[in-house]
């Protein structure tokens, strides 16, 4: 009975952490559609210029630390040694202190030199505004771990929220603020948001820490579990632990975790100093410049990254199925067809409508932040990316499959090869088209990582996705939805209703007639996912 509570209990807590994670990630990705219209592109353009070295900086500062924090944690937790579960927390936090110091004050000396060979020195407030987050980034990472390894999710969940939800509201209030006494600084308050966001969220972990430390609160009870655990070891083998052996159980695995996580941002941060520097000796201004890259990783970045969320997330749930199967021996490819099935149900429809109709998603959404001119700039530059909504669904599927295979660095290695396509190509396409050039390349990266990636999965596992439920059912339905979309536009466009509602509403159109098509063609048998839905709820999985 308390073992089925138990499980019960998990499996509510991850479908909470998947469904806040999903919640927040989207307020981040809507953040920057207010943000770029007050700022408009050049504010977009210097707020992200300061965010590919953030990035890598927070991936130092601990990127990797939080899985092997939750990994060592829930290691000795199983073993009965909760001493040492705890002592993880202080082994891992300390180095870090040491560490994000050094970094927050060397972007804080550096920033002008930092700015400088990234071709703009407004930049260098912004990098003073946001410096001081690296202060804590170490702190959430760790205690977000040890959360996660004694099996109760939703305190990471919860901060996330915690942080999306106060950089919403202080950045934009601080960016509007500020806005009157310069670009710069309207740029550097809601860069302000985010160091906010990350004190309130590492003030909520260590609350929550403190009060179960001294409550001895116990999250889920596997007290059956670590007793049968507990029995395997002999008193032999309850050694103790020193520092320096869990420091380096640690960091030798976090190692691994962090070099994975900083290859896009390197590439992000390659380019926001080739891209700028490119399109000015190109013939543009400054200001020109930096406002092309800020509508190139700003508004069409976001819409690119919405998406995404999606996808990571259903890749994530449907991971620990495939990695089941293949601990049992069990073929995971019925599990793989599916998951296939509901990305590229998802990613096609996205596709085409940032093909099909880029100035009509860009104009409803950015029309009060940007010129006409950046406007028509900012839909081909989502024209041509749209195919990385493609291609990043494909990798998800793969690295989704490679990872339940315990071949992790395979997408890593695939992504570094795409990002060195990408940095290759974008000085020959920047030259040439300008920042399209920039947008092409980054297609290209993803297109080379998910086919290096399908073709190491399919070796691991032979999804045979049916192409006609796969592909076939699923660009019919586009097709009837996109006609949806013009046809209410067109109505729409005789009305005086503004262009957002027209957008939503002929939105909404094309979901009704691709979800209509897809349930009716059997594309998806929505009852079979019902009923297995209904079935993992019922077994608290």
């Amino acid at each position: 009975m308390k073992e089925g509570k138990s499980k019960k209990t998990f499996g509510r807590n991850a479908v909470a952490l998947v469904a806040i994670g999903i919640i927040a990630k989207l307020i981040g990705a809507l953040y920057r559609v207010p943000l770029t219209n007050i700022v408009g592109a050049e504010g977009m353009g210097l707020y992200q210029m300061v965010f590919p070295l953030y990035t890598v900086l927070l991936a130092l500062c601990g990127g990797g630390i939080s899985s092997a924090v939750s990994r060592v944690v829930a290691k000795y937790t199983a073993k009965g040694d909760d001493l040492t579960a705890v002592r993880t927390l202080k082994v891992a936090i300390v180095p870090l202190i040491g560490f994000s110091v050094l970094c927050a004050g060397g972007v804080a000396l550096l920033r002008n030199v930092i700015s400088g060979l990234q071709g703009n020195t407004d930049a260098e407030i912004a990098y003073l505004a946001l410096c001081p987050s690296l202060l804590f980034a170490g702190g959430i990472n760790v205690l977000r771990g040890y959360f996660q390894g004694k099996i109760n999710m939703l305190p990471s969940g919860i901060s996330q929220l915690i942080e999306q939800v106060i950089k919403l509201v202080f950045g934009l209030y601080l960016s509007r603020v500020l806005l009157p006494y310069g670009l710069k600084y309207s740029v550097a308050g809601a860069l302000a948001g985010v160091t906010v966001s990350e004190l309130c969220a590492l003030i909520y972990l260590a609350v929550r820490y403190f009060v179960a430390s001294r409550k001895r609160v116990k999250y889920i009870n596997v007290r059956t579990a670590l007793a049968e655990t507990a029995a395997e070891f002999t008193e032999q083998e309850r050694t103790v632990i020193t520092d320096k052996q869990l420091r380096k159980e640690l960091y030798s695995f976090a190692m691994s975790v962090t070099l994975g996580s900083l290859v896009l941002p390197i590439t992000q941060m390659i380019d926001s100093a080739l891209v700028i520097n490119l399109l000015t000796y190109g013939g543009w201004t400054r200001a020109d410049a930096t406002a092309l890259f800020g509508l190139f990783v700003g508004p069409v970045g976001t819409l690119i990254n919405m998406p995404t969320v999606i996808v990571l997330s259903i890749a994530i749930a449907f991971l620990p199925t495939i990695t089941s199967a293949v601990e049992k021996g069990e073929s995971a490819a019925s599990t793989a067809r599916t998951a296939a099935k509901w990305i590229l149900l998802f990613v096609i429809p996205v596709t085409a409508a940032f093909l099909i109709f880029p100035d009509r998603v860009v104009g409803a959404l950015y029309s009060k932040g940007l010129t006409p001119f950046q406007l028509n700039e900012a839909a081909t530059i989502l024209r041509v990316q749209a195919m990385s909504v493609f291609y990043i669904g494909i990798l998800q599927l793969a690295t989704a499959v490679l990872q339940g295979y315990n071949k992790a660095h395979r997408p890593v290695i695939n992504l570094i090869i795409g990002a060195c396509v990408k940095v290759a190509l974008t000085p020959l396409l920047v030259r040439a088209f300008g920042i399209i050039g920039a947008a092409a390349a980054t297609a290209a990266c993803y297109a080379v990582a998910a086919t290096l990636s399908t073709v190491s999965a399919y070796k691991c596992m032979p999804i045979s996705v049916s192409p006609r439920d796969a592909f076939m059912k699923p660009l019919f339905a586009t097709g009837a939805g996109a006609f949806a979309f013009w046809g209410c536009c067109v109505m729409l466009a005789r009305t005086s209703m503004p262009v957002l509602w027209q957008t939503i509403i002929a939105a909404a159109a094309f979901l009704l007639v691709y979800a209509a098509i897809i349930i009716s063609s059997g594309a998806l048998d929505v009852k079979s996912v019902l009923k297995k839905g209904k079935h993992r709820l019922d077994s608290g999985a």
